[in-house]
């Protein structure tokens, strides 16, 4: 019964995510038209969802153990290569923020128990890992094999948490292959250099009224149960009843790049706690800011 509803979330994870993908990187990447469900050697399964191109890194979704859980399957997304070094290459070439917190390899894992194939990792992941990059090394007769991603923090449970996987998934993905494009980056480094500086009044509050459309923010705010992404607190838990169903949402998109005819999508907007709201409007308002605040908050 587990396997037949793990198998079904995981289905059902992709197929979203694949929709999402097509429309937001469909031009930069090869998306495959079916999904099938693999062993993927970890206590659970994989889809192959595309490619960066022939003989290039995989876009792959996972729903399995091998983060550490006892019994536990957890979502993972990120690019498999058959040969380390293509992926090596682009993991070095990735701006701060993507970098990963940490890497793993033949060392770090072990043969699931029972199994003479499935293989998990020694010591479960820090909970404080998931939601981070971290590349992943390793070697099987003469031939190194890599991934890069991240562990999802949640669960896909109910409908809420498949969409919150489905938004984090896909804004990874967007901004690992879109920082390797040079025209991208760019365009992107000078709209980040345009904000440095930016006194337009104007624009920030058109950037504060996207943030505050009720509808998107209310759907924002159910599918990450009004937890902080970048502190993790909800207000009910800090302040008890008085603080059910409040939160704020933050629009990714930087604001030199907002214009009259953008419409703010669900999946531009995060949930966050009012002091997390202002230290990102005091970052460089590039869409790395969440990641950027994030790790400020982990290392003290």
């Amino acid at each position: 019964m587990r396997d037949t509803e793990d198998t079904k979330r995981l289905k059902l994870v992709a197929e979203e995510l694949q929709k999402e993908l097509s429309r937001r990187l469909g031009r930069l990447i090869r998306l495959r038209t079916t999904l099938p469900l693999k062993p993927s050697y970890t206590n659970g399964w994989r889809v192959e969802l595309g490619s960066l191109g022939q003989g290039e890194p995989r876009l792959e979704i996972w729903h399995c153990e091998w983060a550490g859980e006892k019994d536990q399957r957890r979502i993972w997304y990120g690019l498999y290569a058959t040969q380390a070094e293509k992926l090596r290459k682009r993991v070095a070439a990735l701006p701060e923020f993507l970098r990963p917190v940490r890497r793993l390899s033949e060392k770090d894992m072990r043969l699931a128990t029972g199994s003479r194939s499935d293989h998990l990792l020694k010591k479960p992941l820090d909970p404080r890992e998931y939601d981070c990059p971290i590349y992943e090394e390793y070697e099987e007769k003469g031939n190194d094999y890599a991934y890069y991603g991240m562990y999802d923090s949640a669960l896909p449970v109910n409908e809420e948490q498949v969409l919150g996987i489905v938004t984090r998934a896909t804004r990874f993905f967007e901004q690992v292959i879109k920082s390797q494009q040079p025209t991208v980056r760019s365009q992107e480094k000078a709209h980040e250099d345009d904000y440095a500086h930016i006194e337009n009044r104007q624009m920030v509050q058109q950037h504060l009224a996207r943030e505050r459309s009720r509808a998107l923010a209310t759907q924002c705010h159910r599918r990450d149960n009004y937890r902080c992404q970048v502190c993790e607190i909800t207000f009910r838990e800090v302040y008890g009843d008085i603080g059910k169903s409040f939160a704020e949402a933050h629009h990714t998109v930087p604001l030199a790049s907002l214009t009259d005819t953008v419409e703010s999508s669900l999946h531009d907007l995060v949930t966050v706690c009012a002091n997390c709201h202002r230290m990102l409007h005091k970052l460089d308002g590039g869409e790395e800011d969440l990641a950027k605040l994030r790790r400020m908050l982990h290392r003290r």
